[in-house]
Parts: C-alpha cells; structure tokens; sequence
C-alpha cells in the first residue's frame, strides 16, 4: 500500500511542476507588465525631496541633437531619473536596506567597510576612506605635536586626490559633497573631514589678495567648523582630521584678514541645538552664535535673539537622509527653527541667475521679495529657508544707520548668517562662490562696500575648486547678467 502511494506521488510530480513554473513565469509577466504599465501610465516625478533636488528634463528636440546622439541620451536618462513615485521607491529600498550592514554602540558607517580598532592609525585610515573634500564636518583634536603630524599627513593625502578634481565653477553644494564616510551616531549623521594644510594656505593667501586690492576695506575670514569636530566619538577617530589645527593654519597665513574665532563661539554652546541632525548644515541657532562673534570682532552693534521671532518646521529630514540612506535619519526627523527679525526694517532684492544643467544661461529682472521663505511642516526643503538658494546676487537694505556696508562671500553654510546682521550693517550683499559674473573689485568698489567676511564651512576652506572661484572673481572681466555664455577668455583663468 506504501508503495502505491509513492508511485502515485512520483506520477504527478512532473505534472505539478510543470504547472508550477507555469505560474511562476505568469506571476512574474504580470508584475513586469504592471511596472511597464505604471512607468507609462503614472505621472513622471519632477523633484526629488529626498534627494533635494529637481530631476531631469525631457530634452528639446532638435535634428543636430537627434543625429549626434544627444536627444535619445537625453530621453534615457529623463526616463530612468524621473521614475513615478521614485522618493517612494527610494524609501522602500532604503528599509529593506537596513537590513544589511552593522551598526555597533549606535554607529553605523556609510561608504567603509568597518570601525577603525583603538590602534588604527589616523593618517592611514582617513587617507584610504578619502575620496577628496568638500562641504562639512570634523573632529576637535588635540595640538600635540604627534597628532599635528598626524594629521598634516592626513590632510597632505587628501588634498592632493581634491587637487586632481577638475573645477567646476557650478558645483550644486547639496550634490557634490564627498568625504571619508559618513557616520550615524545614534539619530546624528556627522560627515568625516580630511582637510589640506596646502590648499587651505592657498584659501588663506587668495583671502590676502582681497585685501590688497582693497586696502580700505575690512576684510575678515570666519571658517565655521561642522558637525563632527564636536559630535564624532572615539570610536570615529581613525576617520577624520582636525578641522581645528586646519582652521589655526589657515589663519596663520592670513596678513591684513581678520579671522573670526567662529569655532569658540561654537564650542561654548554644543549642549545647544547649533547643528542639524539629520543634514551637512549647521542649524540657525549655530548661525546666532557665529554671527554674535563676528560682529563682536568688527565692532558692530548686534541684537540679541529675544528681537526675533522664533518659527519652527516640524518633521524635518535633510541632506545626510539622501547622502547615507540611513533609515534612521528617515524615521527621527527634527525641528528646523529659524530665527526672523521683529525690531529692524529690511527690505530684500534679488538678482537671481537662470541655469541649465547648472550653468548659468541668463538671468531674471532684479526684483524685491523676502529673505525669509516659509517651507511647509515636513519639507525637507528647510534650509533654503535663507533666500531661497544659493543661486543669485542678494542686497539687504536695512535702518541700521551704522554706515557700514557688508559683502559676504559664502558657501551655503553661510546663507544663515545674513539675517543676525540687518541691526548691524546699512546695507547687506550676498554673493555665492558659485554664481557671480562680475568683476568683484569692481562691484563692491561701485557698492561703497566697507567690508568683506568670507564664510565658508571647513570643507570648502580645504578645497581647490572654492579658491580657484574666488580666484577668478578678482580677475574675471565682467562678463554681463545677461549674456548667455561666459567669454572664452574667462572661462580658461
């Protein structure tokens, strides 16, 4: 009877199986049929939240771009960058992500492969985990002369991969960012700093040219210090410089500049929420305190934050989210608390650039808006808050009646500076390191400027690619707000 039954089984196998992969090979048409369908049918995504940026255009067609190949490249990557529901997507695969990897005492590493033992050591850990450097964070570090050689060897390696990256004078700061690593220290994302003694000499050498040219304007350097110079533990040593011991060789350099001490006035308040969580900026409450001391060090008047009223975006998650993938981030947004002036009038006008593709084609009229753009609970958009970008000249007329004129020369960290200041100065010029198509001499020289603060995070202050900017803004020719290219004399400087 026993055997009967075998047989019988072993009969109908094949049978079975044969229906099985028939339904298996179904199943499987179906669910591409319904991705197709849905990559047809559902509205393309436009932006990307997560990402914080805008995703590709379809391209304009044209028979020279048809023929040469562009308009189908085109198509491709508009098709594969703007997937239905792609932040959705990208979330999901996050979580099943997190599945993967280690996370040890509440650490988890992004872009390495393990923690650094206690023996690790600095110089030859952070220089294998460094792709190059570019916009925030680091460590606080001791100044004993073992860790400065350390270190110096650390920065030396990392500059020269940074040197060998060709400038683009339209880096987008939320997308080119690169580091050693990212790490999540419990909810905090902290970028690891590598740094270079050499290009920070050159920062602090093109900052003296500045001052040469206008020998009667004050001319000041605040390097803001990021996340990780305050927040990494020992744990996370073997993976990042001194933003200190870079920041006091910058300013050893400096002959005229006046360095503003942006790194103490940070240090004394880290109990504070004066750095993000979950993004690569410092929060606006760090901003207060930097500009407290800067106009401290130019002996300018400064209100107190109880003349600002404090407004808050709830359930905010920045940059580091998108960076890292790091599902953590995702799942403990933070506030994002701003601080808005109640007792000085300002008025704002803009002269706003037109890209494509991250170059600058054109520009709008100049026109008069807010400074202080109000982003919805949520968006991860907050940080723009200042301005709404970086991509435009910004002029902040105010009734300070101190008679000075500021210039503020910055990198994204330092679009949260501008707003502590409307009680200190006349009037307010903000310029990026990556838009600007005059001749700065020139401009500021016709604006009456009477000072200039540089205000540019650790990262930037040891990159070539910001030196080369400032370079170029001294001896480029004004190549007009309307032009649609810039002249090819400039373009090779």
């Amino acid at each position: 009877m026993k055997e009967n039954n075998s047989k019988k089984y072993r009969e109908k196998t094949p049978k079975r199986r044969k229906i099985s992969n028939i339904v298996y090979l179904s199943t499987v048409l179906i669910a591409f049929e319904s991705i197709g369908l849905a990559l047809l049918i559902f509205p393309r995504s436009t932006v990307s939240i997560t990402e914080k940026r805008e995703l590709k255009k379809f391209p304009e067609f044209t028979l020279d771009s048809y023929f040469s190949g562009e308009f189908t490249k085109g198509v491709s990557e508009w098709f594969s960058d703007t997937v239905p529901f792609r932040d959705e997507l990208t979330n999901a695969a996050t979580a099943i992500g997190e599945l993967n990897g280690f996370r040890v005492g509440g650490i988890r590493l992004h872009g390495v492969e393990s923690l650094p033992t206690e023996s690790s050591d600095t110089s030859t850990s952070s220089s294998e985990s460094t792709s190059s450097t570019e916009s925030s964070s680091s460590s606080s570090s001791s100044t004993s002369s073992s860790s400065s050689s350390s270190s110096e060897s650390t920065h030396e390696s990392t500059s020269s991969s940074s040197e060998q990256k060709k400038d683009d004078p339209n880096i987008q700061d939320h997308l080119n960012i690169t580091n050693n690593g990212i790490a999540v220290v419990g909810d905090r994302a902290l970028m690891m700093y590598g740094g270079s003694y050499s290009v920070g000499e050159r920062y602090a050498k093109v900052m003296n040219k500045y001052k040469q040219a206008m020998p009667n304007v004050n001319v000041y350097s605040m390097i803001i210090p990021t996340s990780c110079e305050f927040y990494s533990p020992s744990e996370l040593n073997g993976y990042h410089a001194s933003e200190l011991d870079n920041i006091n060789h910058v300013n050893s350099f400096l002959q005229g500049v006046i360095p503003v001490d942006a790194y103490s006035a940070l240090a004394a308040h880290t109990s504070e929420d004066i750095y993000l969580r979950t993004d690569h900026h410092w929060a606006p409450l760090g901003a207060y305190y930097a500009a407290q001391q800067f106009a401290k060090t130019a002996g300018v008047p400064f209100k107190d934050i109880s003349e600002y009223s404090q407004e808050v975006v709830h359930g905010f998650v920045g940059t580091m989210y998108g960076y890292s993938g790091d599902i953590v981030l995702k799942n403990n947004p933070e506030d994002f608390v701003y601080y808005v002036p109640t007792t000085v009038e300002y008025t704002t006008t803009y002269y706003e650039y037109e890209l494509s593709g991250g170059s600058i084609v054109g520009a709008r009229p100049e026109f008069d808006g807010k400074f202080f753009v109000r982003y919805s609970d949520g968006s991860g958009m907050a940080y723009c808050t200042f301005m709404g970008g970086d991509s435009q000249i910004v002029k902040v007329k105010t009734n300070a009646g101190t008679g000075r004129r500021l210039a503020i020369l910055k990198d994204s960290y330092g679009n949260a500076l501008p707003g502590y200041l409307f009680g200190s100065f006349d009037e307010i010029i903000v310029i990026d390191m990556r838009y600007f198509t005059h001749n700065v001499v020139d401009f500021l020289t016709e604006n009456g400027t009477t000072d200039i603060l540089f205000a540019n995070n650790a990262f930037h202050a040891a990159t070539a690619s910001t030196v080369t900017y400032y370079e170029t803004f001294l001896t480029q020719k004004d190549w007009g707000y309307w032009q649609t290219k810039k002249p090819e004399a400039d373009a090779a400087q």
